[in-house]
């Protein structure tokens, strides 16, 4: 049985680690990348034929946000769930998430906030 995959994209080495720890300590065997920033990701993108979970920081150094990137993840795995975990909590920002049908999870994270987005995974 293949594992899991995971991507996990915020330009905080500190929430990258938190949220590899949740995923690791909740959820089993899985395979997890990194990314520091979206333009970083897209670069991973051609290595990565599958990914079932993504979380993805809004705002983060280089040309693309998280958002941004969403909609690109979507089309290239669209049975991924992809989450935006940010401190950014303008409703443009939320309505956005919501408008591409993706999570949106506050921060500061924290294992009970992500439950929902590994729940069935």
């Amino acid at each position: 049985m293949s594992s899991k995959k995971a991507l996990i994209v915020d330009d905080s080495t500190v929430t990258r680690l938190m949220i590899r720890k949740i995923i690791t300590d909740n959820s089993g065997s899985w395979d997890i990348h990194e990314a520091s920033s979206a333009d970083q990701a897209v670069s991973l993108l051609p290595n990565l034929p599958s990914l079932d979970v993504v979380t993805l920081d809004q705002n983060m150094p280089g040309e693309i946000s998280g958002l941004d990137l969403a909609a690109r993840l979507q089309e290239k795995y669209p049975a991924a769930k992809i989450a935006l975990i940010t401190a950014n909590i303008q409703n443009a920002i939320k309505d956005k998430a919501s408008a591409l049908g993706i999570q949106f999870i506050e921060k500061p994270i924290s294992a009970e906030k992500l439950q929902t987005l590994f729940a069935g995974t």
